[in-house]
Order: C-alpha cells, then structure tokens, then sequence
C-alpha cells in the first residue's frame, strides 16, 4: 500500500475519499495547502457541512450517483457553479475540472473519489485563444470595410484622381476625374497617362509635359497650384495638380498617384480679388497701395538708371461743391468721367491712380522736368475745359496739380507721395487750378510747420472747450419706424470765421504729438457733461446709447479707464448706455492692452463696437479673442454694394461671421434707399450713414431749453 499512499500523497491534483454515507475519509496534502482546512478537523463529517456552498451542486450530485449507482462523472469548469473554495498563492479561486468516481471493495463497500484539477492556465489560454480569435475577426471585418470605404470615398470625393504603375500606364481613375478628362476609366486603362493627362500654360499657353514621367523619374511629389490649365476632350479647366510616387519598403517604385482638382471658379475669383486689392472700383484706375507699389519699382530703377522720373498729385477743385449740391452719385459719375479726360492726356506707359476721394496719382516714367510741367498743364487744361452736367445743372471743375521729381535717394515712395502732396496744396494755396513744382527740402518743413500750427490751436481748443461734439444716429434696421436713440458722438472744431473743421484736418498732428489722450478724455467729459444737463431738465432719453471713439493710443491709458470707471460711478448714469468704439487697425496693433482695456469697460456693463471692421481684411481669427458687441463694417465696403457684387459678398461674409459670434453688425456710409434695402435682405442690425441722419451738434440732437 505504500505506493499508493506515495501516489495519494504527493499528486498535483486534488484527492478527497468520500464514504457511503457521504462522510469525509481522507484528502490529500494538495487539497489542504489550497482550502487551508486541516484533515483533522474535517474527517467524519459530511461534504456539505465542510463545504456549505456545495449544497445541491453539480458535485454534490456526482458523488450522489457514483456512491448510489456506481457512475462516474467529469464537471467542467464552464458547468461548475460551485466549485471548491481553493484558492492559489495568490488568493485567486482555482478554475477546476472536477472527476468523481465510485471506488468498490472486495467486500462490496462503497467509496467515492473526487479529483480535483486546476486548469487555471489552460482556461487562461483558452480565454486569450477566444479573444484572439475575436481580434482577428474584427481585425478581418474592419479591413473589409476599409476597403469598401476607400473605394466608396474614392469614387466620391471631388479631387480626381489617377493611379499609374510605375512605366506610366493607368491602372484606375475615379468619378471626378473621367468627368474632367471626359473619357470612361475602362477606356484608358493599361494606356499612358500623357495621352490623356495634357496641360498647357494659363498665360503663355506653352504645352506643358505630363508630371507622372518627372516623379516617376526623381521619385519625389511634384505639385502645381499656380497656371496649369488641363485640356479635358471637350472643355478646358484651371488645375492644381499633384504626383506623388509609391514606393514599398525596399524602395522600389510601384507607380504613381496624380491628384487634380478644378479650380477654375476659386482662381477667377482670385484674380478678382487681386484685382480689387490693386484697383479703385469706381473708376477701374490703380489704387493707392498699387500706386505706391509702382513708385517703389521706380525709385529702384532711378537708382539704377539715373534718368529723370517724376509724380504729378492731382486734387479737383470743386468737387466738394458738386458732392454737396447734387450727391454722392453725382460725385461718382463726375469721377468716372474724370478718369476718362486724364486718360486720354497721357502716355500709354505713365500710370494713373485714384489716391483717395477727388485725389489722383501719375507716374511719369522717363520724364524729363520740362516734359513733367507740360503734361501736368496738358491735364490741367483738359480738366478746365471738361464741363460736368447732371440733371439741369451744370459745373465747371478745376485741378490743382503738384510735381516732384523721382531721384532715387528717396527712402521710400510715401517721401516723393508726401513732397507733390505738400506741391499740391502749395498749388491750392496759390489760388488752385494751378501747377506747382515742389522745391527740394520744403515739404518737411511746410508739413511741420503745418502741424504744429495745429499742435497750438488743439491745445487751445482743449483749454477753452471749444471743441463740438456732435451726433449721428445709428438706426435699427428692424424698427424703421421708431426713431432710436443710439447715436455715434462725433467731434468737430469751430475756426474763427465760424466754419466747422471735421477731424481729419486736426486728429492727425493730435495724435503726432501725443495729444490725442487728451482729445479722447475731453470728449468722455463732456459727454457726461451733456448728459447731466438733460438729466437736470428731465430731458435724458429712454433706451440711450452713445458710441465714444476710442484712439489707439487710449488703449493703453489706464489714468482713462479710471477716469470713466469714475465718472460712471459718480454720475450714476447707467453703464449700458455707453459705447465705446475702437477701430479694427487699432485693436489688432495693441490686441494684449486693447482686450485688457476694453473688457474692463465691459465688466462695468458698457458696450464695445469694433469700428472700420473688413479694411484689413485680415482679423477674422482676432474677433474670438476681443470682447466687443458691435462690428462695425467698413463703409467702403458699403457705399457700392448695389453695384459691386464684390463689396457686396464682403458685407455679406462679415454680417455672418458676426451673427454666428452672436455680434450685432452696424453697417457705415448709407446713403441711399438702394444700398438700405439690399442691407436688410442681408440682414445687418443696425445702420448709420447721411441717408440715415446727418451729423448734427448733440444741443440740436438734445435741447435742453
């Protein structure tokens, strides 16, 4: 017996002996070490009172049948709901296969043995062989989705494209390019790409090679997004194109893919725009950025060439007079027609531009001084002779003409714009319509002399309050018919013969010589003034809002933003009822101290618009980072949207990206019933301009007698 007590002892399974009357008789060492119940204490009693858990088991009814009806049984793990409480070193429960079997003596006694199994491992590779097994499955799935996905989106998506192998020949084309190409795929597989990919030069309409054989060549991307034009069977489409070449991981070349896309419509609107960036759009002339541009070509060349250039500044004499008398549309045609005369004045190399309102620029190229003062009085002539009519009545315009030379020392092309600038209003001093040449070293001296002149009478005008505040409505566009009270505080200056200066004659020097601080906390003052007198006459008005122009400067000023935090706080006035305005150019230069500044005024409960917004065309990404409630779109935008389509789209893209910001947008320079009906299909808030309200001194505005 002492082998199979060696057996009993030492197995690697668990072995417990169980009697007929379902009483313990022995267990193995095995089953001791993971139950930790020592046999002693155990041996007699019944299975069940051991092991309360097995009650009504799987188990309990195997050793059941192997003792009453001599059958053996094997009890899973995946059926063993109640396993023996074994635990490993661990303390993890055993995952155990279980055998019982009935043991008979010679002497027809009864016995029971159950072996107990840990399969923990197996079960633990049969579970990573399960997930395995799901892994690859979905693995499997998804690749076959993927592969429907990309043919799917490769048929779909609006970039053609074709794949090559590597000696040219096309393996396969989607959708979008068989409908630029204009032939089926199944017509040009297996042939050479270049039979069916051809280009040509958008301006010189030189034939351009097929870009697959060159990356199939360098084994690099060759891409085009400039002046390719692809010849399709039976139309013609501006392109950008890339190849790219595939290669597997031993470097071989396995063929190409080439991209294209028709950008026919985005490359004319382009051109469009660049036009529009470069031109006047009233009188199709050459803009003042484009002007410059062209005079800085020129100053290079006078440093090269050493030949006489020169610039004629052009400003009409009585064009205010016919603005004022018959309108802004007057104005225009009376521009249109201008451009027109000097043209026809000038050589087909000078260049002509619109430089500002009734302000024109000439560039005389290869122009002695002689030849310069000839053209500039043939242009002055043609002008006086020229007779402008609208509706009955008819007006006589004059020219004042300024001349400086292009030597080429100059630094920059704004000096020789600001030396026939400074000739020019010598010419209008003079007596006007007159040509005047500018003398070498005076325009710094004139314009300096200029300025401080006014340097002194702003300082005077800031001592005696005799500046003007005046006001303009700005009207809610959803409620025509109730007049509003929000109106923009403008500033004017009285002269001594009672004529009213507008701010564009002083606010420069002002902010040359740091005085425009000053101007901005003069105007906060006596706005808070105004409104203490209508309040003493209980005259203050319901639902007031004033907009205050803010400098750039200003920004920047703290002793400013205390000083309207003290007079809010003093006065009691609510704090929505102020606006405070700061240009976009403004915002962006001091973007840190403008946010800082203008979200303080905010956090007292005033409201802030960003002024002249579009003219940079460049601050879209800037609008989420300043707390502003208004945008302000830039008039010049406005003035021509019924006959700019351009200018029109540009309103139309501002207004929107303000209403999804959840801005309310004020559209500047409404003139006419025209330009306000095609704003409220639009769908701007608010609008401001002379066909809405001229500007008139806040005393009218307010009376408070």
């Amino acid at each position: 017996m002492m082998p199979v007590q060696h057996v009993f002892s030492e197995s690697e399974s668990g072995l417990i002996i169980i009697d007929a009357a379902f009483n313990l008789v022995n267990w193995n060492p095995w089953f001791t070490q993971r139950s930790g119940i020592e046999l002693e204490d155990s041996k007699g009693k019944k299975l069940v009172e051991i092991f309360p858990i097995l009650e009504k088991s799987s188990i309990e009814k195997a050793v059941f049948s192997a003792i009453r009806n001599s059958m053996s049984s094997v009890v899973s793990h995946t059926l063993n709901r109640n396993p023996f409480p074994i635990k490993n070193i661990v303390g993890q429960v055993l995952k155990q296969q279980i055998i019982i079997k009935p043991i008979i003596l010679g002497n027809r006694e009864r016995y029971c043995l159950i072996q107990i199994m840990d399969i923990s491992a197996s079960y633990s590779r049969e579970k990573q062989l399960i997930e395995q097994a799901k892994r690859t499955k979905t693995i499997t799935k998804k690749l076959a989705e993927e592969k429907e996905r990309a043919q799917v989106t490769l048929d779909s998506i609006v970039d053609a494209v074709i794949t090559t192998d590597e000696k040219g020949f096309v393996l396969s084309m989607n959708p979008a390019a068989e409908l630029l190409i204009g032939v089926a795929e199944e017509v040009v597989q297996q042939k050479q790409v270049s039979a069916y990919f051809k280009l040509i030069n958008e301006h010189t309409r030189a034939i351009i090679p097929c870009p697959v054989a060159d990356c199939l060549r360098s084994k690099k991307i060759i891409a085009n997004d400039k002046d390719h034009i692809l010849l399709g069977k039976s139309k013609r489409f501006s392109i950008y194109n890339s190849v790219s070449p595939i290669i597997n991981d031993d470097g071989i070349m396995l063929g190409t893919v080439l991209v294209f896309r028709d950008v026919t419509q985005s490359r004319a609107l382009n051109e469009e725009l660049n036009w529009q960036a470069s031109h006047d759009s009233l009188t199709g002339l050459a803009n003042r950025r484009q002007f410059e541009f062209n005079m800085g070509v020129l100053l290079s060349k006078a440093k090269a060439d050493k030949l006489q250039h020169h610039l004629l500044y052009l400003d009409l004499d009585q064009f205010k007079v016919v603005n004022d008398t018959c309108g802004h549309d007057a104005g225009d045609e009376l521009l249109i027609q201008i451009t027109e005369v000097l043209n026809n004045k000038l050589r087909k190399s000078d260049v002509l531009a619109r430089l500002g309102g009734d302000e024109f620029g000439v560039l005389l190229e290869s122009c002695s001084a002689d030849n310069a003062l000839a053209i500039a009085n043939n242009l002055r002539h043609a002008v006086e002779d020229f007779r402008f009519g609208w509706q009955t009545k008819s007006f006589k315009i004059g020219v004042s003409i300024g001349i400086a030379e292009i030597t080429g020392a100059e630094a920059k092309a704004a000096e020789v714009l600001s030396a026939a600038d400074v000739a020019c209003y010598s010419a209008k001093e003079s007596g006007r319509n007159r040509v005047c040449f500018h003398e070498i070293n005076a325009s710094t001296t004139s314009v300096q002399q200029q300025e401080m002149q006014w340097v002194s009478r702003i300082q005077a005008a800031l001592d005696n309050d005799s500046f003007e505040l005046y006001l303009q409505r700005i009207q809610c566009v959803n409620c025509q018919n109730t007049t509003s009270e929000h109106y923009e505080v403008l500033l004017r200056k009285r002269s001594v013969n009672g004529d009213i200066i507008p701010p564009g004659a002083f606010l420069p020097a002002a902010e040359r010589f740091n005085l425009i601080g000053s101007v901005d906390t003069w105007v906060i003052e006596n706005v808070f003034k105004k409104l203490e007198r209508l309040r003493a006459a209980n005259k203050y008005p319901d639902n007031l809002i004033l907009s205050i122009n803010l400098s750039g400067s200003s920004m920047a000023n703290i002793d400013l933003l205390e000083k309207i935090s003290y007079l809010l706080d003093e006065s009691g006035f609510p704090a929505e009822n102020f606006c405070f305005e700061v240009t976009e150019t403004a915002a962006i230069a001091n973007l840190k101290q403008a946010t800082v500044f203008l979200s303080s005024l905010r956090n007292k409960g005033c409201k802030v618009a960003l002024d002249d917004f579009g003219s940079g065309l460049s601050s879209f990404a800037y609008l989420k980072e300043l707390p502003i409630d208004y945008l302000k779109i830039d008039g010049l935008f406005v003035k021509d949207i019924v006959v700019d389509n351009i200018d029109k789209a540009f309103v139309e893209a501002i207004n929107q990206i303000g209403q999804v910001m959840n801005l309310e947008t004020i559209a500047e320079f409404v003139e006419n019933d025209e330009i306000m009906q095609i704003l409220t299909e639009i769908g701007v808030n608010y609008v401001q301009g002379y066909g809405i309200h001229k500007p008139c001194n806040f005393d009218i505005v307010f009376p408070t007698k």
